[in-house]
């Protein structure tokens, strides 16, 4: 049986709802394939992950439709929270001014951050970087590494990606199952085809290098045929759904990480500190040290008040390794009672990789790059292939997925105009010289 529309989108954990009903609303025939039960034993809270969202003005009134047809998000009242030894330090509340003006931040970074500074100033602050010390930058490097998809140490933050905007508003929202159905079915209110299949087996290719036509099997089977595709997996992902693809997108292999982030699911006993933890908070012990390990953590609270997620980013090659995992559990617990000392923090759940071999798991959630393997990322080999992805994206925000999403519509948004008028013309032609 043979299928097909202009556009496919292959999708996972929600990447590109955005794009495929934008492209949709242009009027061009569009289907997503989401092939989030193909990629691991994922739970809804590994899913969404610890970054929440930072409102900004480039997110437009769409993008943000989008991102409320998912599950809910919740404003956090006092903005991103980074509890550092010496205390807390809100970024939206009423100590916030304060506080920012008690550190010894550079006044251009501080301006920076808070948003004051004029393109001009901005990109003088990124020339003179190397001019500012450690403790005049660090929470400008902060700002670029936390969410970083490339991983840099702690005073050459800076030097890639983007700032996320730590002093807007932040949001946070607990997931649920139900939250990508929501999604995929506003995907289909807005026009847009959506199939989960059982397996994507093969593609076919036409001349030019070009991509024309996927073969699925399961509910809808055969070759689909298409003229534009957006690969929203990982290298890594690719090869875990199925090798073939992967050595056709990605020759070169899948591209491991130098680190991933992983949970933990902890309970903490009532006190005065665990009471007024905010929904996200970011635990740094040593502002010096690796931003890496139980010295970063993220706890997020959960729908029951004892229990939190802990987040922590560690290395990629012991993802799997018990051991490794239960030490780094008990130098977190460690560091937690230090900071409440009536918590006793306690251990309910390792990560997902405790239980798991990686045949059930495949490639990590939320992994972070290696500086050295920039130039294997976005490498594309067909004219008409889109990726998007972790590799692609600079952080784990919204903001990148989108600024993501506009490019690659951006070109089929032309590749789409090109095709009507080229049909316009030879249509004409014909009616000229029949």
């Amino acid at each position: 049986m043979e299928l097909g529309n202009p556009v496919i989108l292959v999708s996972a954990f929600g990447r590109g709802h955005w794009l495929a009903a934008a492209l949709a609303q242009e009027g061009i025939k569009t289907t997503l394939v989401d092939v989030s039960t193909k990629l691991g034993v994922w739970p809804s809270e590994d899913v969404e992950g610890p970054f929440g969202f930072f409102r900004n003005e480039r997110i437009s009134e769409s993008q943000m439709e989008r991102l409320y047809q998912d599950d809910p998000y919740d404003e956090v009242p006092n903005g991103f929270t980074l509890w550092l030894k010496d205390g807390p330090f809100e970024f939206k509340g009423p100590t916030t001014k304060f506080k920012i003006e008690k550190t010894s931040l550079h006044q251009h970074v501080k301006d920076f951050l808070l948003g004051g500074s004029g393109q001009k100033n901005t990109r003088a602050i990124y020339k003179n970087l190397d001019s500012f010390s450690f403790e005049q930058s660090w929470l400008l490097h902060f700002a670029h590494q936390w969410a970083g998809t490339t991983y840099h140490s702690n005073a050459q933050g800076a030097v890639a990606g983007e700032a996320v905007p730590l002093f807007s508003s932040f949001l946070v929202r607990q997931a649920t199952r139900n939250g990508l159905e929501k999604s995929l079915q506003w995907l289909v209110s807005k026009g847009v085809e959506v199939i989960r299949p059982q397996q994507i087996n093969d593609v076919s290719f036409g001349g030019g290098k070009t991509i024309t036509g996927l073969e699925l099997s399961g509910e809808k089977h055969g070759l689909f045929r298409l003229e534009q595709i957006a690969w929203m997996l990982t290298s890594e992902e690719t090869y875990f759904l199925n090798e073939r693809l992967g050595k056709y997108f990605f020759p070169e292999g899948p591209l491991e990480p130098e680190w991933c982030w992983v949970r933990y699911r902890l309970s903490l006993q009532a006190c005065f500190e665990r009471d007024h933890l905010p929904a996200h908070t970011v635990v740094m012990n040593d502002l010096y040290s690796p931003w890496t390990h139980e010295n970063l953590m993220i706890l997020q609270r959960t729908s029951l008040p004892d229990q939190f997620d802990a987040w922590m980013r560690i290395p990629t090659v012991q993802r799997f390794n018990k051991e490794y995992l239960t030490s780094r559990s008990h130098r977190m617990q460690k560091d937690l009672l230090s900071r409440m000392s009536l918590s006793d923090p306690q251990v309910l759940s390792f990560p997902q990789e405790y239980y798991y071999t990686y045949a059930q798991l495949g490639a990590a959630r939320f992994p972070v790059f290696s500086e050295k393997h920039n130039s294997r990322r976005s490498r594309v080999l067909f004219g008409n292939l889109h990726l998007d992805g972790p590799e692609q994206w600079s952080q784990y925000s919204w903001g990148s997925y989108f600024d993501r999403n506009e490019l690659i519509q951006t070109k089929i948004t032309q590749w789409w105009k090109d095709k009507l008028a080229k049909e316009l013309k030879e249509k004409k032609r014909k009616e000229q010289n029949p």
